[in-house]
């Protein structure tokens, strides 16, 4: 079933999804790939795992990071590239 904005979904008032940019930086990989990393406040968004995410978007590939430390924005372009890679790890295993 897909979710309109605006309708009641299994009791809960659904929202307009909204992904609303906190800070954003370019950053470069080893490969030359340029990424656009940036934290959005997500509203309404359905799955979201967090009240925040990271987003790696390279233009052909976009990934999201729901758990990522606070400080990401400080990191040289290698470290904060390695958040992108870590392993998933869901709300129930910390």
């Amino acid at each position: 079933m897909v979710a309109v904005p605006g309708v009641t979904y299994c009791g809960k008032q659904m929202g307009q999804p909204k992904l609303e940019t906190v800070d954003q930086r370019l950053v470069h990989a080893k490969d030359g790939t340029r990424w656009r990393v940036r934290e959005a406040i997500a509203h309404d968004v359905p799955g979201a795992e967090a009240s925040s995410c990271l987003i790696f978007d390279a233009g052909f590939v976009c990934r999201r990071v729901w758990r990522y430390p606070a400080e990401w924005s400080e990191f040289d372009d290698l470290a904060l590239l390695a958040i992108m890679e870590r392993p998933r790890q869901h709300a129930a295993q910390g």
